[in-house]
């Protein structure tokens, strides 16, 4: 029994609770709107109070609606409310509303209107109040100009409405004018991209194209179309969410203005992501190089941001490297301090470019190293690639020339090339460069017909304009004749000099002429001259011995 008391208590308890809530929930009279919403350049709205019989009623407007300079907007009301007991039209009026302290995008709120019974102050209404800032001056206003197409190509890594930090974006917007009569001039194109709090952040966007978020568009005829193209970068410290694109069109001629003629297109609806891939969670991005052409000996700065894009916090430091391989530059600073998802540091470089820097364009290679082990002292994580910049070399540079210098004869000790013997060349290597040089001696192409008995030095070092004799010496197949080529090659760091040398082969090899012939070869000159000189002997004694001859009788 006392448990059945005890539950019927609770009963008619909860039953009473909840017929008090209905009582106070359930007005007794209506209002014909259940907000109030203003929007540029409105400062005025009206509702209707319908009375449940012959009433009284206390109007409360809100105070603590601000705009952005902190003052708040100011709200008056007109309309009987005293003893009423027909329908009576309330104006609201914004007495000190200036639409310019608002932000485009932004939905700025407060405490609601509240009506009141005065006779019984559970009997009330609310009526929430909320203030918007179009995007056009006065409203969207005017069909002479449409928005009839509008384009996402998205060149990174996302999808054209799905995009990553740092994807590159492009969005075509067509507009039409829809007047068959004039042209339209001073058109302007201007994009909004609202952040989930309805924040325009569209200006925060790293634009490659002329212009930033608005553009010119020029004039278009009756009847026709033309494009625009706003070409940006999505930022490495943007938000990860969802955005929405928004793209208002409009006149700034005499004939229009944007008071006349405003349009605004419908929403494009964007979601960004933060990498998730962690070795590329943390990038260097938006890198200065000044100057950007480099005297030799002068000083380059660099500044990047380096930047957490990813899904991640890393609680030590990072270190980012900057190297420029050609010039062996190598430079590291690291960021001591958390770097946690969104977090950005500018890095600063600087170096001066050696005065025997050849003249081009260089390659300035940055790497990031994060996921920092104490106990190892080492980096668990490398950036995946390397983030490029670039820098032209040019001017006042001293570039020291390496080259080399080929001349060859054949030694005096042999004269003639010939089948089955040795051949002497002496070559001449001189140093024509700016700088001392270490140069190697090789020999190539006379593998068919000899082979290379030696080189003498094969090592040289030269000073510049000093020269040195290289004895190369080749021994000559037997069957080899005719003319033979060869190269003799000068190798010095990464380059060569090379000079051909042709050689005459003819005769028969010393082995098989034997002595007295090769002996008759080389001395025929004298014998010859013996031969006539035995010759004009005999002819003296022919004559003189016919001279002294006895003659007959």
């Amino acid at each position: 029994m006392i448990k059945t008391k005890s539950l019927s208590m609770v009963f008619l308890t909860a039953v009473l609770v909840v017929f008090a809530i209905s009582m106070v929930s359930a007005a007794t009279f209506t209002v014909s709107k259940t907000s109030l919403e203003f929007s540029q350049p409105d400062v005025q709205d009206t509702f209707t109070l319908t009375p449940a019989g012959l009433s009284s009623y206390t109007i409360t407007l809100p105070t603590n609606i601000k705009q952005e300079n902190d003052q708040p907007i100011v709200l008056s009301y007109t309309g009987t409310v005293d003893n009423i007991s027909l329908i009576e039209t309330i104006t609201i009026t914004a007495t000190s509303i200036n639409y310019d302290e608002l932000d485009i995008g932004k939905t700025y709120r407060g405490d609601d209107i509240i009506i009141k019974n005065n006779a019984n102050p559970a009997d009330f209404v609310t009526i929430p109040v909320s203030f918007q800032r179009s995007l056009c001056k006065a409203g969207e206003t005017g069909s002479d100009l449409s928005i009839s197409d509008i384009n996402i190509d998205n060149n990174g890594a996302g999808d054209d409405n799905e995009w990553f930090l740092l994807d590159e974006i492009e969005v075509e917007v067509e507009v039409t004018n829809e007047n068959n009569d004039d042209r339209i001039n001073d058109i302007f194109v201007e994009m909004f991209v609202f952040d989930s709090e309805g924040n325009n952040v569209a200006s925060d966007l790293v634009f490659s194209s002329s212009g930033d978020e608005e553009f010119d568009l020029g004039n278009i005829k009756k009847d026709d179309k033309e494009s625009i193209f706003f070409k940006f970068k999505v930022p490495a410290d943007f938000n990860d969410g969802d955005y929405d694109l928004v793209f208002k069109t409009y006149s700034d001629d005499n004939e229009y203005g944007e008071e006349v003629l405003c349009v605004i297109s419908n929403e494009e609806s964007i979601s960004v992501e933060r990498e998730s891939d962690e070795e590329k969670h943390i990038i260097v991005d938006d890198i200065k190089v000044s100057p950007t052409i480099a005297k030799c000996g002068e000083m380059v700065q660099v500044s990047a941001d380096v930047v957490n894009i990813g899904d991640e916090d890393y609680e030590d430091q990072v270190r980012v490297t900057l190297s420029i391989p050609e010039l062996k530059i190598n430079l590291e600073q690291s960021i001591r301090k958390d770097f946690d998802q969104g977090d950005s540091k500018v890095v600063d470089f600087d170096f001066t470019i050696p005065l025997e820097t050849e003249e081009k364009l260089y390659t300035l290679e940055f790497r990031t190293y994060y996921d920092y082990d104490k106990d190892d002292d080492t980096y668990n994580i490398v950036s995946d690639d390397a983030f490029i910049s670039q820098l032209r070399v040019e001017g006042n540079c001293q570039v020291e020339a390496k080259s080399a210098k080929i001349t060859a004869e054949l030694d005096s000790e042999t004269p003639t090339a010939m089948p089955g013997k040795q051949v002497i060349i002496n070559a001449n290597l001189e140093n024509t460069g700016d700088v001392e040089t270490v140069y190697t001696l090789s020999v190539s192409g006379n593998s068919a017909w000899s082979n290379l008995v030696s080189i003498d030095p094969q090592l040289v070092t030269l000073a510049p304009g000093d020269s040195k004799e290289i004895n190369i010496v080749l021994a000559i197949d037997e069957d080899a004749s005719g003319d033979n080529e060869f190269t003799i090659r000068a190798s010095y760091d990464d380059l060569k000099t090379e000079q051909k040398v042709v050689l005459s082969i003819s005769g028969e090899s010393s082995a098989e002429m034997g002595p007295f012939v090769q002996h008759l070869k080389e001395n025929w000159f004298i014998y010859l001259i013996i031969i006539v000189n035995i010759i004009l002997i005999i002819a003296i004694i022919l004559v003189i011995r016919s001279m002294v001859a006895p003659r007959p009788m």
